[in-house]
């Protein structure tokens, strides 16, 4: 008698969880509708199970994302809005590599976005000895961008653009030929095999992330969104060096800490510029000044030493 009741209790409380999803994460109808999601998705069994089981965990990750992009996330957004894209789609970069510029995935992909060495060629990212462009945050966001919307022209749907975005377009495409529709729950369905499953996974992983993220909005006792915004309100800047500057150099110019303008800059293979040509590198916004008064008198006094 007593196991039908822990079972009976067992159901009702599951079941009352998934009944207050909605009350839990009032932010769903703005994040499935940014990714032309319908709003019913948030009573799919299959994806209530997935929130409710690991929306604890989430909330970690995200936390501890958002303590290592504190420069990035302001600098990412800002980038999307001045492109018209939703800045949702920040959540694909912070599910692809945590907000780590220096991210390597075993099969090579890099950055914040996870760029693999051919869709950078595609997307024109330097890649040599001394540069890899991939893992610079102003230059990678602005790909992510740029092939986000080359797939979204062909796929006409956010959600299956995020999902072809760890798959590959093609992939996405025989999905939806193979099930016959573009539905989100027919193709991520456990029953189905028209996806592969990391696939599955990766599309519903980015939408408990960004329901977590958005949900301050919406939400007055949920503040964990708005580390976002409370962590630091400065930005990163890029700014014009002399060819072969080394960024130890700099740091000492700018009065700031080496280990973290490497962070920044980790597309510069050996921490210095290329030889032959001035470049653009990245640095607190706040340091503008600094840099302008600095930097340049620096290497106009060194110039002029050097007559």
């Amino acid at each position: 008698m007593k196991i039908y009741k822990i079972i009976i209790l067992s159901f009702l409380f599951s079941a009352l969880s998934y009944a207050n999803l909605r009350e839990e994460f009032p932010s769903y109808s703005y994040v499935l509708t940014e990714f032309n999601v319908d709003e019913s998705y948030i009573d799919n069994p299959e994806f209530k199970e997935f929130v409710n089981k690991h929306k604890h965990t989430y909330r970690k990750r995200f936390i501890r994302a958002v303590r290592r992009g504190n420069l990035l996330i302001p600098t990412i957004k800002e980038m999307m809005y001045q492109r018209d894209i939703s800045p949702v789609f920040l959540y694909i970069s912070m599910i692809e590599s945590a907000f780590n510029p220096k991210a390597r995935s075993r099969t090579g992909a890099g950055g914040l976005w996870q760029i693999t060495v051919n869709t950078g060629r595609e997307l024109r990212l330097k890649q040599n000895s001394i540069i890899d462009e991939r893992y610079d945050p102003i230059r990678s966001t602005n790909a992510a961008i740029k092939y986000l919307y080359k797939i979204n022209n062909n796929l006409n749907s956010w959600y299956l653009t995020t999902m072809a975005y760890n798959c590959g377009n093609g992939c996405v495409n025989k999905s939806i030929k193979k099930a016959g529709t573009r539905d989100l729950a027919t193709l991520i369905s456990s029953k189905n095999s028209y996806i592969k499953e990391e696939t599955k996974k990766y599309i519903k992983k980015i939408l408990l992330m960004a329901m977590i993220g958005e949900n301050y909005l919406f939400k007055e006792n949920d503040n964990i969104g708005q580390l976002m915004y409370q962590m630091n309100d400065d930005r990163i800047t890029p700014v014009l060096v002399r060819a072969g500057e080394n960024l130890s150099n700099l740091a000492s110019i700018l009065n700031m800490n080496t280990s973290y303008l490497k962070k920044i800059n980790a597309h510069l293979r050996n921490e210095h510029t290329p030889y032959n040509h001035s470049y653009m590198i990245n640095i607190p916004h706040s340091k503008i000044n600094i840099f302008n008064e600095h930097y340049h008198k620096r290497v106009y006094t060194t110039r002029n030493n050097r007559i």
